[in-house]
């Protein structure tokens, strides 16, 4: 009888142990054998200048306009982190260029406070240098969380839940914009979200990080959110990051890429101080979970050159006449920061090379790049460059289609 007890006892630790969510991988890429160095460097074209943004940044918890809580971010007070652009060269609603950015940095400052002011905010240009919000719309899109629909992060900071990390794509005539909200209660997020069973079930119980999405016509009037994914298994390890998500459309299906942090060896085989990994989905909504995600292969890595703890910290990905492109903002990821800004560039959106020469070497954060325009031969690019003191530059460059090709040999 006690033999059979410590059978079934065995058996039972065993199979918890197998079916522990801590334990599955993200799928290895089989990396091609390349033959041709990579492209040396981009040549940016032309540095048009330091960006103003003619906007206020608003901490206020929804309903409440408190004094205290906005902040005049224009000129000398530039506060502007994670942007991304979209162009249209033909004007949407009046105006050539759009960007999704989030107040932090600069005026609005990296302390604890700072969390409330870093809220979704869209704002249009024609020249990509002076900036305003569309007429029509009051910046944040949304307003940070109450603390009482809050979790603590740890027992030392106060609780306050947060928004960052913002990325956007347009398609079929429609903004499709996600971001990550941080510390926020399952309970309230479902008081934001669209009322679905699939939003439902993915808030059953509380994540450290959210993947949300909101879409708009007009960019102006915005949807109640969506989930698209949490830090919880099956979409990740366990509190995993979810560091930097950005979404791209390559003409048959959504992708999306995000630095996963190498925090536990059961769910990376290597041993980089980080990965990006690379979903799919259909709609835009549901996206393949952690363990049918693809590990990004880099050919080169560039940045080791600059110090062997540098890794990616947070990316941008673009799409552009049948070649994926990510904007790599890398640095010494166990202090959280990045330094060096990279770009890298693929035909089949998983195996990439990197122009070993960085884009910025030293202040740089996360940054994007957008096409501008191509023909035949050429695809013109913008480039927002953002960097730890909270500017913005814009500047523009010119990729050849040919150099390129002959590179992914």
């Amino acid at each position: 009888m006690i033999r059979n007890f410590l059978i079934l006892l065995y058996g039972s630790i065993f199979l918890v142990a197998c079916s522990s969510p801590e334990d599955f991988f993200a799928g290895d890429v089989e990396a091609p054998i390349w033959t041709v160095e990579p492209i040396d460097s981009v040549t940016f074209d032309s540095d048009e200048g330091l960006v103003n943004i003619h906007t206020v940044a608003d901490a206020n918890f929804k309903g409440l306009k408190n004094a205290n809580d906005f902040i005049d971010i224009s000129g000398a007070n530039a506060s502007y982190c994670h942007p991304d652009v979209l162009y249209f060269p033909n004007k949407l609603n009046g105006y050539k260029y759009w960007m999704v950015f989030t107040p932090y940095f600069g005026a609005v400052g990296t302390n604890q406070n700072s969390k409330k002011f870093e809220n979704p905010s869209v704002v249009v240009s024609n020249d990509g240098l002076d900036w305003v919000n569309p007429p029509g719309l009051s910046n944040p899109i949304i307003n940070a969380p109450f603390p009482t629909e809050s979790f603590g992060e740890n027992k030392v900071d106060p609780i306050q839940g947060f928004w960052s990390d913002v990325d956007w794509i347009y398609l079929n005539n429609q903004f499709y914009l996600y971001y990550r909200g941080s510390f926020i209660t399952a309970q309230s997020l479902k008081g934001k979200c669209v009322l679905s069973n699939t939003n439902f079930d993915r808030l059953k119980q509380n994540a450290h990080r959210t993947i949300v999405q909101q879409t708009s016509t007009d960019g102006i009037k915005w949807s109640n959110l969506n989930v698209a994914f949490t830090s919880n298994p099956p979409f990740t390890p366990k509190d995993d990051h979810l560091l930097s998500p950005s979404f791209i459309h390559d003409g048959s299906e959504f992708l999306s890429y995000e630095i996963e942090l190498n925090l536990n060896p059961k769910n990376f085989k290597g041993k980089d101080p980080s990965y990006v990994v690379r979903r799919t989905s259909t709609d835009g909504i549901n996206f393949t979970g952690f363990r049918d995600s693809k590990i990004v292969n880099f050919f080169n890595k560039p940045w080791l050159k600059e110090g062997n703890g540098n890794s990616s910290w947070h990316i941008q990905a673009t799409y552009a006449d049948g070649y994926y492109f990510l904007c790599i903002a890398v640095g010494e990821v166990k202090r959280y920061t990045a330094e060096l800004l990279y770009v890298a560039y693929s035909k089949d959106g998983l195996n990439f090379k990197v122009f070993p020469k960085p884009l910025l070497k030293n202040n740089a954060y996360r940054s994007s790049i957008f096409p501008m325009g191509s023909n035949e031969s050429l695809i013109k690019m913008g480039a927002m460059i953002g960097n730890k003191s909270g500017e913005f530059r814009y500047r523009e460059f010119t990729l050849n289609k040919d150099r390129i090709e002959k590179s992914l040999k």
